[in-house]
């Protein structure tokens, strides 16, 4: 997929996880979904939150790596970090140092995720 379509993509279900989430905690309404950006230099980690910037980075080598590493992007790992804002912007910093504390925890849940820490797709640092 086309990087321009790719970041297409994702700003549009950016809004439909974020529209979601104000349902379930309708004080989110007050803030903007974070910022999406695709990063060629995450190769371990599939996204990262940065908070207080409201960016949410989200590894581009995984998108050419295969069509259900670009399923796994798109359902698990950017609503798994797009969680990671909601959490801020609702209970603040996280108990926990990676951020994966109860009230992240209980966010997925009520979006019908595992809280999953961790992902398991493997790719190369090429």
């Amino acid at each position: 997929m086309e990087r321009k379509t790719l970041e297409k993509l994702l700003i549009a279900e950016t809004a439909i996880i974020w529209d979601s989430l104000c349902e379930i905690y309708p004080k989110l309404c007050n803030f903007n979904p974070p910022t999406i950006k695709l990063c060629g230099r995450l190769w371990r980690t599939a996204g990262m939150c940065h908070q207080d910037d409201r960016i949410v980075k989200i590894g581009y080598k995984f998108f050419l790596h295969s069509d259900n590493y670009c399923k796994q992007m798109v359902s698990q790992i950017l609503p798994h970090e797009i969680i990671h804002q909601a959490d801020f912007d609702l209970f603040g910093d996280s108990e926990l140092i990676c951020g994966h504390g109860q009230k992240w925890r209980e966010i997925m849940v009520k979006y019908g995720l595992k809280p999953d820490f961790y992902h398991t797709m493997e790719i190369s640092r090429k």
